[in-house]
């Protein structure tokens, strides 16, 4: 009887622990399963808590920017409250801390200088989430935001705001209500925690759970460097497997945890592994009770025994095969073994009788199975790989056979298992026919390609790299191909790319098999699996011709215009003398036809002049030497001066110019640089506008002013509409009328915008007119400036100093001042000046000079040694082509006027007119 039951407890005893195993295994697995689950849970959470946060910072950096902080703040934030969600509630503190407005009028008056998330957002300059608060006023459980007011400035309606910060309570009852409508598996709770380990919300809820800090066994939550799991007790008392994500980690400042009840989801796991215990627990009770009813029911019961066995191994994956020896009859075995072996086992009797349908390992041979040579040799086979041919595909096992001895050493019994690894080959042969196929691909891609090993080591170049650059992997120095000047800058971005694990790239100069160096566009992306960098794939492509095409082309714009700018400057000196002479020819001619005939030569030269000064504007922007100065500018002045100096012309053409402008703004902007921007609107509007009015008008608009050009006159279509700011186009001149200009006004326009930060915009109907808007930004309010001294005759007997290398232009100077009642000493250089006034024994009353003038001298030198001769800070007005910053920084810093070549008689005496006023 005992010697049975040791033989039913040795034969039942593999089955019991591979019960046990595969009952752990599979909650193991589950466990497992549950972990991703929670961590997919735990993502969707908080990505959605990122987004909630996301759009208050929105919302609150829109207040910011709004600028609504000042008079009438309350109304409007009443009006923004009906649009918002009735769980949000913003509000704007001043430097007390004290809630001056806000979209319920409940917490208006509350401090809120002392929160922790109001102090960091001011010490941070950011936007800054705090902790759990009960919202004073409002009675209600919320998590507060808060974010730094930077408009200290004037309002729409010139009215100061002291607000510094805007805050932002979100409603926690809402918060809580928004999770609990998420569809979640049965079992799931969520949680969520400030920084401080306060509870904000639990789903599903537990009342009063808000508000309370965390137990200490949860502290896991806040005080982890990385998103995990784990099993642990909920804080209703239930074990859960919880994926939670602590404050510092998911970037949204909060604790979130999802828990899945751990026995729960577990229950049907034991249920499977109960109903697997069941058939073994019916044979040990039956083989327990056929022993008690004796020897005579032991044959009986072993076949039950056999036959229930037999039913369990069914139910295996794994083929089984036990044989007695020495005769090799089967006495047991299930399908997968049949299965595996192709053929059926039931009959076999003898050793002789087993199939040979495997090939491979040591029975390669014979094809024999490994349970022959344990039933024969006493073999112990572990882990052998067989294979099997059959029309659908080879069948692949593992196989480990073992003999079972008696206690005198003879073998008994053999068994062998045999596992399936046909799907784990198959995978294993796809993955290696995905290689194969790969780097046959990047054999022969045209493109030069190389793999590196995930330290960057070098592993593979594919052939189009080979032919390249003529050299093999193991072929000369790593980097020899490489242009020496360039290595450094490749050897910086690949050590900082392989250190970050990021995609990197360089344009670099390789050496061609020819010896020629070509540039080239590299890019190493990394090749990942299972979230491990295996390998670096670099390309590497040919941009040579673009690359030096482009440089041709660039090399080409810049030569144009430094040819514009040098033509432009040299055309000047001749055009100046021109008019200065034509304004010396005024006291001469005295026939109305000659006045005629000089008024129009005046007309020409100042349609040429304007032609220059686009020319000159245009390659000075091309150029990239215009650096604009930016400081506050009261608009008023600025558009009265365009208004007074236009309104003649438009009057001639039989328009009227009217500049609108009610409203006292400052702006930030270059005073000349806009100021050249709006003229040439003007001039566009009164070039293209034959009857009606033309209206310069300024107004505020979101913070900055918009400066506008009306006209009634011939408009632009649709499709002209694109080419107007384009160089040399002009709508309706087709036969090229100079006098309409070279079409540049509005190219200089569209560069000036760029250049200042200045958006125009344009609005026009063919045959109604035209509206153009310059927006600028507004600026601090400032102090006008003095008016300019009017234009006022000069004396009799003044001595002016006149000092220009060009003959031509100095006598044409000399000959205006003469007329103007000067005494004139002219001079070609500043040492002949200095001769001369010394002769004279006078002291200079005025000072024109050219900028530029022989063996590299300038004309501030001139003005200011004559001012040193004479003791005195003598007015002066620098004539230049060039209009370069250097020049007026050089002039300002010795008060110094400045006026650019061609100037009309008219211009240089209101420059002299304002430099002695000054001076007086």
């Amino acid at each position: 009887m005992v010697r049975w039951l040791l033989l039913l407890v040795f034969t039942l005893a593999p089955l019991i622990g591979f019960e046990v195993y595969s009952h752990a295994r599979l909650r193991a697995e589950r466990e497992a399963e549950l972990g991703q689950e929670a961590l997919r849970l735990l993502d969707l959470i908080d990505v959605e808590q990122g987004r909630i946060i996301d759009d208050i910072e929105h919302i609150l950096a829109t207040l910011v920017e709004a600028n609504i902080a000042g008079p009438g703040c309350q109304e409007t934030m009443e009006r923004l409250g009906q649009r918002l969600p009735s769980y949000l509630t913003l509000g704007f503190a001043d430097r007390s801390g004290t809630v001056r407005c806000a979209t319920d009028r409940r917490i208006v008056g509350t401090g809120v200088a002392n929160q922790p998330e109001v102090q960091q957002a001011l010490s941070t300059g950011r936007f800054a989430l705090g902790d759990y608060i009960v919202a004073k006023g409002l009675d209600r459980h919320v998590l507060p935001f808060a974010m730094p007011y930077a408009h200290d400035k004037a309002d729409a309606s010139g009215n100061g705001s002291d607000a510094v910060v805007v805050t932002a309570l979100l409603d926690l009852d809402w918060l809580r209500q928004y999770q609990a409508h998420k569809p979640l598996p049965p079992n799931t709770t969520v949680l969520l925690a400030d920084s401080n380990g306060t509870i904000i919300v639990r789903v599903p809820d537990i009342p009063g759970l808000v508000g309370q800090p965390l137990p200490e066994r949860l502290n896991l939550f806040l005080n982890g460097d990385r998103t995990a799991t784990a099993l642990t007790e909920g804080l209703d008392g239930v074990p859960r497997i919880v994926a939670y994500s602590p404050p510092g980690v998911n970037g949204n400042g909060l604790a979130v945890a999802v828990g899945i009840d751990h026995a729960a989801a577990l229950r049907a796991v034991d249920v499977v592994a109960l109903r697997s215990w069941f058939p073994f627990l019916v044979i040990l009770l039956l083989t327990l009770t056929g022993t008690a009813w004796g020897i005579g029911r032991l044959t009986r019961q072993r076949e039950t025994e056999r036959a229930l066995l037999k039913a369990v191994l069914e139910h295996l994956r794994a083929g089984v095969v036990v044989a007695e020896a020495p005769t090799g009859r089967v006495i047991l075995h299930n399908g997968a073994a049949e299965r595996l072996i192709g053929q059926p086992l039931g009959r076999i009797e003898r050793v002789e009788d087993y199939p040979r349908p495997f090939t491979g390992g040591p029975s390669e041979g014979s094809g024999e199975l490994p349970l022959v040579r344990a039933l024969r040799d006493g073999a112990v086979v572990r882990q052998e790989e067989l294979r099997r041919d059959t029309p659908t595909g080879p069948i692949t096992c593992l196989a480990d056979a073992e003999p079972v001895r008696d206690p005198d050493g003879c073998i008994t019994l053999a068994v062998v298992t045999l596992t399936d690894l046909t799907e784990r080959k198959a995978a294993e042969e796809a993955l290696r026919r995905s290689e194969t196929r790969f780097r046959e691909l990047v054999e022969n891609t045209p493109v030069m390609m190389w793999i590196n090993r995930p330290d960057g080591g070098r592993e593979y170049y594919n052939a189009a790299w080979r032919t390249y650059t003529g050299r093999s992997l193991e072929q000369g120095e790593r980097w020899s191909y490489i242009h020496p000047a360039d290595y450094p800058r490749l050897l910086d971005c690949r050590e900082r790319g392989i250190a970050a694990g990021e995609s990197y790239g360089f344009d670099v100069r390789m050496q061609r098999h020819d010896g020629v160096y070509r540039w080239h566009v590299c890019r190493i992306n990394p090749m990942r699996q299972n979230g491990q960098i295996i390998a670096w794939v670099g390309t590497a492509v040919d941009v040579h011709d673009s690359r030096m095409a482009r440089e041709a082309a660039e090399q080409a714009d810049r030569s144009k215009s430094r040819f514009l700018a040098a033509a432009s400057h040299d055309l000047r000196q001749p055009m100046q003398s021109m008019f200065f002479f034509a304004e010396a020819l005024h006291s001469h001619v005295h026939s109305p036809r000659g006045r005629d005939a000089l008024a129009m030569l005046e007309r020409g030269m100042e349609t040429l002049k304007g032609l220059l000064d686009s020319l000159l504007d245009v390659s000075q922007l091309d150029a990239g030497v215009i650096e604009p100065r930016i400081e506050d500018i009261p608009i008023k002045p600025l558009l009265d001066d365009i208004g007074s100096s236009y309104a003649p012309v438009a009057a001639a053409k039989g328009l009227d110019l009217q500049v609108v402008n009610h409203h006292d703004l400052t702006v930030r902007s270059d005073r000349n640089l806009l100021g050249r921007m709006v003229r040439n609107l003007v001039e566009n509007a009164i070039r293209y506008t034959e009857r009606g009015v033309i209206r310069l008008e300024c107004h505020p608009l979101d913070g900055h002013a918009g400066i506008q050009v009306r006209d009634t006159g011939i408009g632009i279509s649709g499709e002209q509409m694109s080419w107007i700011f384009e160089e040399f186009y002009q709508v309706g001149n087709p036969e090229r009328d100079r006098n309409q200009g070279l079409g540049l006004g509005l190219a200089i326009v569209q560069k000036l915008s760029a250049l200042l930060g200045h958006p125009v915009e344009v609005r026009s109907e063919l045959g109604k007119g035209s509206v153009f808007r310059i927006s600028v930004p507004l600026g601090d309010a400032a102090d006008s400036p003095a008016p300019a001294p009017s234009p006022r005759e000069p004396e009799r007997g003044r001595l002016a100093v006149l000092i220009d290398d060009d003959a031509i232009v100095l006598m044409g100077l000399r000959s205006i001042f003469q007329d103007w009642g000067y005494d004139t000493i002219v001079a070609s250089s500043t040492e002949e000046a200095l001769d001369r006034l010394r002769a004279a024994g006078r002291r200079p009353d005025v000072m024109v000079a050219d900028y530029r003038l022989r063996e590299h001298k300038v004309g501030t030198e001139a003005i200011l040694k004559i001012r040193e001769l004479a003791g005195a800070a003598i007015p002066a007005v620098l004539l230049t082509g060039d209009s370069g910053p250097d020049v007026m920084q050089e002039a300002e810093r010795h008060g110094i006027g400045v006026m650019f070549k061609p100037v009309t008689a008219r211009l240089l005496q209101e420059a002299l007119t304002r430099q002695t006023g000054t001076a007086a």
